[in-house]
């Protein structure tokens, strides 16, 4: 069966706000598994710094209200972990690897953008107004598999039209020496480098996210959140300079 037959708009909430959609597509291939400088592994790494940002997120009032989320893992094959429905219902669930698993990442921007695509009609039906949707990329390596670098390039051609008709938000993110950095900045025409973020370090780059998501909801424009003059030519990103 497609993982595209029976892609439901997800849960509402009551409240009648703006809303922010976030879709995070996570990888979960077997890299994840490689040790980090602090002994934990790259997804136990991941799993704490999103269980936290989780948190930090449902403690603001605002974002509570108004931040719907949804999650897709790659790994294999891309999974939907989590639809589509307001962070304020949602009980952080740990994400697990695929050992020995392929990468899968432009299927799993594919379907991203097409629950995007489903909620923001369910929206419209219900009256309701929304930001930008945000896409947000993590991943510690590079396409892999069947057709991995066909799908890749449908990927990009969507999230390229996207994001130059306002329509979506690029969170480009590589973690880890491995991220094939060159494919992740095809994603996107606004930000001038892809976000390469230390694996030991999550806790910024989700940071990073929980307090953009409080500007936007509190009025700010959404290019704030590319930061084009912020951002360094070469290799990371310091993060502390965004927040």
């Amino acid at each position: 069966m497609s993982i595209y037959e029976n892609l439901s708009a997800g849960d509402f909430a009551k409240t009648t706000r703006k809303r922010l959609p976030i879709c995070f597509c996570l990888d979960a291939s077997g890299s994840m598994e490689a040790p980090t400088a602090s002994g934990k592994t790259r997804m136990q790494e991941l799993n704490e710094a999103f269980e936290k940002f989780i948190r930090t997120m449902k403690s603001n009032d605002d974002v509570n209200s108004s931040a719907d989320i949804a999650i897709i893992t790659f790994g294999g094959q891309p999974y939907i972990s989590k639809p589509f429905g307001p962070i304020s219902d949602y009980y952080y669930s740990r994400i697990n690897t695929v050992p020995r698993s392929f990468t899968p990442l432009g299927e799993a921007i594919q379907v991203a953008l097409k629950l995007f695509e489903i909620r923001k009609i369910a929206y419209r039906e219900k009256g309701i107004k929304y930001f930008q949707p945000w896409l947000v990329v993590i991943t510690d390596g590079e396409p892999e598999g069947a057709e991995a670098l066909e799908n890749m390039n449908i990927a990009i051609q969507q999230t390229v039209e996207l994001e130059r008709n306002n329509k979506l938000v690029v969170f480009n993110i590589g973690i880890g020496s491995d991220a094939n950095l060159a494919m992740l900045q095809r994603l996107s025409v606004k930000r001038d480098a892809p976000i390469k973020v230390d694996e030991t370090n999550l806790d910024e780059l989700f940071s990073f996210l929980s307090s953009s998501s409080e500007s936007i909801i509190g009025g700010e424009n959404q290019d704030i959140l590319y930061g084009a003059n912020e951002l360094p030519t070469g290799t990371e990103i310091n993060l502390d300079s965004w927040i």
